[in-house]
């Protein structure tokens, strides 16, 4: 264990060892049927606290499913109460036949924005948008490929990132302003090296300034994309392991965050970057480097970056301690990531918490998800048997995060790619999950008080 972990375990704060009383809806069933890949919850928005159309929870179904794998949504109620299920439909009624790995975010004038693979062209890119009632639209944009990465934005930009057919290794970011009704040209990208693209990711600020990370060949490369002027240079992050998790944060004071995990033979690390004026990357920062505990693989969602309403940056991952796994929390700001929070799983499972999401909300706060195992044989985690928790945090000065007891979302099951977020109007949360009958469920949150 590294000096680097070593003085992360030094930090004592540990939230969430007792439940706080039921703030959460009971869980109630979404559909019945099993998802392809992890479920998404979109509200559209042109500011943190202001909706500009309903929400929406986008899925796809599983290959086993009636009608076989498809694309669902399910408009959200003023309430955030989620309505019927459907396929996204054009104006004539065509239903749109996507495929996962999907991706979708919120996109200008109230339209929910997806992202997959047509059924008619296999490993072909498509990107509809509409409102979450309909009708949608296929959107003009060059011919693309998986993987697909999707950011939406302050005032409600959106971009989309993509592979480029018949060009190996290449890549392409399209941008759809917030007054805009087509995506921009495409802004072709190419590492130096070889390989297959991976763990790609954009983000982007209010100006729609945008800046790509992803990894190739075991380098993790970053190319920022300025709404004006020519793409800047492609820049070397780092070396990454074979199973590597990537967020990146592009800020309008010409600045980008960019932090990843990588895991290399039962050995994880956590890594961040962030970039000097003109998004001018130096050397990154090991955040904490650990063999994984209980023997099981970090956490998909691990790490995250979320931007506050204040404008502030939280970051969250998976770490390690006492032979456990813990969640860690921590303040972003041009000093780096500050004072550490830990929240540690109750002890009466098996003493894990895993990392499922991290998610702003309209008040300035953020609320964590995660996991925690109930205690299998040899108390090792019983990952069929996971209660999922939550609990908000606030961003305290100078660069500390403080989080409140943990709140039981879903009793303890089988639980498949938790998420959540929240509707930038109404403060409510909604966490939506794989159920154990297979299907998805979910719960909703009231909006909590004042910070």
């Amino acid at each position: 264990m590294g000096a680097a972990c070593a003085l992360l375990l030094g930090v004592s704060a540990a939230p969430g060892a007792e439940a706080a009383p039921a703030a959460w809806s009971q869980p109630a069933l979404l559909s019945s049927c099993p998802a392809a890949g992890a479920p998404l919850v979109v509200f559209p928005s042109d500011s943190p606290f202001h909706g500009t159309g309903p929400g929406a929870i986008v899925w796809s179904n599983s290959p086993a499913c009636p009608g076989g794998e498809r694309t669902h949504l399910m408009a959200l109620s003023e309430g955030d109460v989620p309505g019927r299920r459907g396929l996204p439909r054009s104006a004539s009624g065509r239903a749109f036949v996507l495929r996962g790995p999907l991706v979708a975010g919120g996109g200008p004038f109230g339209q929910i924005v997806i992202a997959g693979s047509p059924a008619a062209r296999p490993g072909k890119a498509q990107l509809i948008q509409g409102p979450a009632s309909g009708p949608f639209s296929a959107a003009a944009i060059a011919p693309a490929t998986a993987p697909l990465a999707l950011s939406s934005a302050y005032l409600g930009d959106v971009a989309l990132a993509a592979g480029s057919p018949g060009s190996a290794g290449a890549i392409g970011v399209s941008v759809e302003r917030h007054l805009a009704h087509r995506f921009n040209p495409r802004i072709g990208v190419r590492a130096p090296g070889g390989g297959a693209v991976r763990a790609l990711t954009v983000a982007l600020d209010y100006r729609s300034d945008a800046v790509a990370v992803w990894e190739q060949a075991g380098t993790l490369y970053a190319r920022d994309l300025p709404a004006s002027g020519a793409p800047r240079a492609i820049q070397r992050l780092g070396r990454a392991g074979a199973d590597v998790h990537v967020v990146a944060l592009r800020s309008d004071d010409e600045r980008a965050i960019v932090a990843w995990s990588d895991e290399r033979g039962g050995l994880s690390s956590v890594y961040v970057d962030l970039s000097a004026p003109g998004v001018r990357f130096g050397a990154p920062t090991l955040l904490e480097r650990f063999a994984d505990p209980e023997g099981l693989a970090p956490p998909a969602a691990s790490p995250r970056l979320v931007r506050l309403r204040s404008e502030s940056v939280m970051m969250a991952w998976a770490g390690a301690a006492e032979g456990h796994w813990v969640l860690r929390t921590g303040a972003v700001d041009l000093l780096g990531v500050r004072a550490l929070t830990t929240i540690a799983a109750s002890r009466s499972g098996s003493g894990d918490a895993l990392l499922a999401a991290l998610a702003p909300a309209p008040d300035g706060s953020a609320l964590a998800l995660w996991t925690e195992p109930a205690a299998g044989p040899q108390g090792r985690p019983d990952l069929t048997r996971q209660a999922l928790m939550a609990a908000r945090g606030i961003d305290m000065y100078p660069g500390l995060t403080r989080f409140s007891a943990a709140e039981q979302v879903a009793p303890a099951g089988v639980l498949g790619a938790p998420t959540v977020a929240f509707d930038p109007s109404s403060g409510r949360a909604l966490a939506v999950w794989g159920s154990v009958a297979g299907g998805l469920e979910y719960a909703l949150r009231a909006a909590p008080p004042g910070p």
